[in-house]
């Protein structure tokens, strides 16, 4: 695929699993790599100097800083055969760090999110935000964020978390 390919990842392994996948570092690399192509093109369309998720992020790694990312797959109905497995396409990612402030409690930072063209406006995250807040509370949401993701926090507020937390994280 070329850099501005932006054909979506296919696995027949997701069948297993609901959707959004919880990703962990000790998630099976293929996964893993599935979301990073989500954070590339997360970097790619609003430009950002650095990808926010790497599939070779363990807790070995230099600087490690924890987290917990989503992968969001459907049914990809058009690749269906008889008798072959189902495959599933992932369709889109988002992102969770634990950051530990300099003036502010330690608390988790949703840091990213990023879907498909043709798979954005189809309530995937909306249906997910509910389980976010009920998982890690009043969290912290990354900024800057995209005009799409402005007006879905608007469209949330019941669901809002806190306002950003001035100064720098230390990481």
């Amino acid at each position: 695929m070329g850099y501005y390919s932006l054909n979506p990842p296919v696995s027949t392994t997701l069948s297993a699993y609901s959707s959004p996948l919880l990703v962990l570092p000790s998630s099976p690399r293929r996964i893993r790599e599935f979301v990073e192509t989500f954070g590339k093109n997360f970097c790619r369309e609003l430009h950002f100097d650095f990808v926010p998720f790497e599939a070779a992020e363990t807790p070995e790694s230099p600087g490690f800083v924890p987290y917990e990312v989503y992968l969001f797959h459907q049914v990809a109905s058009d690749l269906c055969e008889i008798d072959k497995p189902l495959k599933n396409r992932c369709i889109g990612a988002c992102g969770f760090r634990w950051v530990e402030w300099t003036d502010a409690p330690p608390c988790w930072s949703f840091q990213w999110a990023w879907f498909h063209p043709y798979f954005r406006a189809r309530g995937n995250l909306s249906k997910a935000w509910p389980s976010f807040v009920q998982k890690y509370g009043r969290f912290h949401v990354q900024y800057p964020v995209s005009g799409a993701m402005e007006k879905f926090l608007e469209r949330h507020q019941h669901c809002q978390p806190p306002p950003v937390v001035a100064g720098d994280a230390a990481r």
